[in-house]
């Protein structure tokens, strides 16, 4: 089971050529450009991930926020976005103590309990067996999901959003000069 994933954001040079071209831009503004518009797209890519990601998996946008980490390229010209996909705790997703175990936001585990410990933080486990001990902490797999989210909703959309949002930039750098 992998515990990140990175996707690595290409981007695509003959688009960006055939914007600067309408914009009369030189080289100074298309730097410009794509820099903020790589920027932007990282952005999107989080936003995006996160937003659809917290839907899919039933965990909360704040839970998953951490798991997330932006790094922009050497040359700048490309983005790096990381994501954490180990399990989730269930003492994250607030859990609830039931009549047959623990509900704690989309899992239902069976049999399990919350103890809270001598700082007191309270974590879901359950038992192994039949007898006493072992116990184990429990947890909420949320890596099938986030890999869902990347690949249907992230990644078809990437090119057009760049183009968007260098567009955008090569405009208001083009304007700024005037």
């Amino acid at each position: 089971m992998s515990t990140c994933g990175v996707a690595e954001i290409p981007l695509d040079a003959a688009s960006a050529d055939r914007i600067a071209r309408l914009f009369a831009a030189d080289q100074k503004q298309i730097e410009a450009a794509m820099r903020r518009a790589v920027n932007k797209l990282g952005r999107w890519v989080r936003s995006t991930a996160l937003t659809e990601g917290a839907r899919d998996s039933g965990v909360q946008r704040k839970v998953l926020a951490d798991r997330v980490r932006l790094t922009l390229g050497k040359n700048k010209r490309g983005v790096q976005v990381w994501f954490g996909l180990w399990p989730v705790p269930l003492r994250l997703l607030k859990p609830k103590q039931t009549a047959t175990g623990v509900t704690a936001g989309p899992v239902d585990r069976r049999h399990a309990f919350i103890v809270t410990g001598r700082d007191g933080q309270r974590d879901v486990y359950r038992r192994s067996g039949d007898s006493a001990y072992p116990i184990f902490k429990q947890y909420h797999s949320v890596d099938d999901e986030i890999r869902r989210v990347l690949e249907v909703d992230v990644f078809p959309r990437l090119d057009a959003q760049f183009a968007k949002f260098f567009e955008q930039e090569l405009r208001w750098e083009v304007s700024k000069a005037r």
